[in-house]
């Protein structure tokens, strides 16, 4: 009986002692050796950026506002549909004119509180030439034009959209506002764009709110007047259709500029039918502007060409209004421009 004991007694320790190594060797197994051991580092500290970025609005005399993504604002406001998210916006009242309007101008307040290059910051400071106008939104074709994006739905989608407030329009709040998003995330007022690059500030002059202050803005836009055009300064004459018919004469270097009243709306766009690129240089596209008119469906404007004499000689430089595709169709003299320029 004793000895049954004791063998049961060692079969259970020698049990134990098997489990235990066996333990040991899983554990042993699942810990990582010593070159691929990494030391535990403590959590990111609380992202308090939101609450620097509503300071920081406030401090430069905006007012923080949340706004949701909202699709079809076209139609009433019991069929709009709220998308999922929101974010945060400054928005920037100016100062009532005579009749009490004040404009108004929002950017996305990461954007405004970023202290490194954001597109839609860019785009603000370093403005292009508007494109030439369809009859479509401009503010959605300017944006387009600088690679962002305002449509809800897919081109040519009339039910619109915005980011939207909870509170109701009124003289200090637009409750949708279009907005431009640039690839990059970065987000301002689409209108208040389009209005910047036709010359007019609305709401404030974000150039001197924006956290990111360059000394010399990154020019990454294409197809504007800073990429492909002579700068204002460096224009040596204007003209404009009182001109037709004129006898121009230019220095090698000297740079041409040519505005005539057009309105794409309509189909119709002026042309280069005549020229001696060898002589006279066609500096980049042609530049659609509203000049003083208000940004919007319909209105007529301006087309601004540019050319830089290149070499001594004369040729004929002929512009012709029309719409591309009627081929069949003889100009008037209204749509007809012409001068005669020498270059010596």
């Amino acid at each position: 009986m004793k000895q049954r004991l004791r063998i049961f007694i060692l079969a259970l320790l020698i049990g134990v002692l098997g489990l235990t190594i066996l333990t040991r060797a899983m554990t042993a197994q699942a810990q990582p050796n010593a070159q691929t051991t990494v030391t535990p580092t403590a959590g990111p500290p609380p992202d308090n950026s939101a609450d620097q970025a509503g300071a920081y609005c406030l401090a430069k005399g905006g007012e923080v506002t949340q706004r949701f993504p909202t699709y079809n604002t076209n139609a009433s406001q019991a069929q709009w549909l709220r998308l999922a998210g929101f974010r945060y916006f400054c928005a920037f009242l100016a100062e009532p004119d005579s009749s009490g309007f004040q404009s108004q101008i929002s950017i996305a307040l990461d954007t405004l509180y970023a202290d490194q290059p954001t597109l839609a910051v860019l785009a603000y400071l370093e403005p292009v030439a508007l494109p030439p106008f369809t009859g479509a939104n401009p503010s959605t074709l300017y944006c387009q034009k600088l690679g962002g994006t305002a449509i809800w739905g897919g081109e040519n989608n009339a039910a619109g959209g915005g980011w939207v407030t909870e509170a109701s329009d009124s003289a200090t709040n637009f409750q949708v506002v279009d907005m431009c998003m640039f690839p990059d995330g970065s987000m301002i007022d689409a209108w208040g764009l389009t209005y910047k690059a036709n010359g007019v500030v609305r709401g404030a002059d974000l150039g001197k709110v924006v956290r990111y202050q360059p000394a010399i803005p990154p020019n990454v836009f294409v197809g504007g007047a800073s990429a492909n055009q002579a700068a204002p300064g460096d224009i040596d004459k204007d003209l404009t259709f009182q001109d037709n018919g004129a006898k121009v004469t230019l220095k090698p270097g000297d740079v041409l500029n040519l505005t005539l009243n057009s309105n794409p709306s309509t189909g119709y766009t002026w042309h280069v039918t005549q020229n001696d690129e060898k002589i006279l240089l066609q500096l980049g596209e042609p530049q659609f502007s509203f000049g003083n008119q208000t940004p919007m469906p319909g209105a007529s404007g301006a087309e601004t060409f540019q050319f830089k004499a290149l070499s001594k000689g004369t040729t004929t430089l002929t512009l012709v209004y029309l719409r591309p595709w009627e081929t069949n169709v003889t100009p008037t003299p209204r749509d007809q421009f012409s001068i005669n320029v020498t270059v010596e």
